[in-house]
């Protein structure tokens, strides 16, 4: 049985607009939707992680789960997000370097080759 490979993808600036925590507001990223869920049908365990509701939440992940993950969860639905988890309570931070990122450009047909050539998973063209 192949091994299942987990990509964990940001919400805020990813998969909708950023809106500065005018949540109702954000309105989704058509096309990173279509690569995630293109992702998603391919196999890949997909995770949507955000630090949404941790400023009114005073970094409490706790209390931000509780305030925003049922809101979040509904959003993401109505847009047709494929996804496995949903993880509020990521830390807000100004830039992040992990050994494991791929370099963001909003050019998604690149993320989608870059991710499939670094698991070693060949890319579709979802047909």
């Amino acid at each position: 049985m192949a091994e299942v490979r987990t990509i964990c993808f940001d919400l805020d600036g990813v998969l909708c607009n950023q809106t500065t925590g005018d949540y109702e507001n954000a309105l989704p990223n058509r096309h990173a939707i279509e690569v995630v869920n293109r992702l998603h049908a391919e196999g890949y365990r997909v995770i949507v992680h955000t630090s949404r509701f941790m400023g009114r939440a005073n970094g409490d992940e706790a209390e931000a789960r509780r305030i925003g993950f049922e809101f979040t969860r509904r959003q993401l639905e109505e847009w047709g997000v494929q996804f496995d988890a949903l993880h509020l309570g990521k830390p807000r931070y100004d830039l992040l370097v992990d050994d494991r990122a791929v370099f963001f450009e909003a050019d998604w047909d690149r993320i989608h080759e870059a991710l499939t050539f670094e698991t070693g998973r060949p890319a579709t063209d979802g047909s």
